[in-house]
């Protein structure tokens, strides 16, 4: 009897353990900040006519979910992924209602447009070919900063479509957005930004902004500077320039890299 009552001892015991375990395990999963994805694919027609002109619509966009979600994912929501006119600014809304909104403002937008381009007469066919796309990824950089990126392509006629990327950097332990005076050592301005048109120069085969400026339009009306796009990743730092930021749209994104090395006492990040 007493043997018994022992090893029934022994196995609730055991029960309760596991169960402990398993509990003090979901509390700290639920203390964790974590990623979840918001997905979406389908195709917006302008009337039910076989011929209609429709538009591709994919979205895949990452959100935070955990302590301090809520910085991260109104800084998300207002970086610019999504338009003025797709997502009032101030609308306090999840990320997933937030993508709602955007899509389905999105297509009365695209039906809008197909209805002036009928009222001017114009080839309806030119809107066959209408997509708005949503994409992002995020990684752990330097420190265990959170990479997140993301990027938009729309096309609603007209000669080309349109693209655009935005870069966010996050502490993971209080969710600020980092911006580049958190980042950059005082008074490193102006030898970064030089060599950031160095290396541009560079890639485009020429050795001064002069030439750079005269053939290819970059930094053709604007004095140089450091972008506010940048990935702080785990052995390098990369800074971009969005489509006709600082050059036309045929020369499209301008990205350059550098080394943590290449950048010792320029780049400062605070423990």
């Amino acid at each position: 009897m007493t043997n018994r009552f022992s090893l029934l001892y022994v196995a609730v015991a055991m029960i309760l353990s596991v169960a402990c375990n398993n509990a003090k395990k979901a509390d700290r999963q639920s203390d964790s900040l974590v990623f979840d994805v918001v997905k979406l694919d389908t195709v917006a027609s302008y009337s039910k006519d076989a011929n209609s002109p429709t538009c591709d619509i994919n979205i895949k966009l990452f959100y935070a979910k955990g302590p301090n979600a809520h910085i991260i994912n109104d800084k998300i929501l207002k970086s610019g992924i999504f338009l003025d006119d797709e997502l009032k600014r101030g609308e306090k809304k999840t990320v997933p209602k937030a993508v709602d909104i955007v899509v389905k403002n999105h297509i009365k937008s695209f039906k809008n447009t197909c209805k002036e381009f009928m009222e001017d007469n114009i080839e309806i066919e030119a809107l066959s070919k209408c997509y708005f796309n949503v994409e992002s990824s995020y990684s752990y950089g330097r420190d265990s900063i959170i990479n997140y990126i993301a990027g938009y392509q729309s096309y609603m006629g007209g000669a080309h479509g349109w693209y655009n990327s935005f870069a966010l950097n996050f502490d993971p332990k209080t969710g600020k957005l980092l911006q580049l005076s958190d980042i950059l050592a005082p008074g490193s301005d102006s030898k970064l930004t030089d060599m950031i048109v160095a290396q541009i120069a560079k890639a485009h085969g020429y050795s001064t902004l002069d030439d750079l400026r005269d053939n290819e339009g970059v930094f053709g009306i604007l004095d140089p500077y450091i972008p506010e796009n940048f990935v702080l990743g785990t052995d390098s730092v990369t800074f971009f320039y969005q489509c006709e930021e600082i050059g036309p749209y045929a020369v499209g994104e301008i990205e350059t890299k550098f080394s943590y090395n290449d950048l010792q006492g320029i780049i400062q990040l605070k423990k």
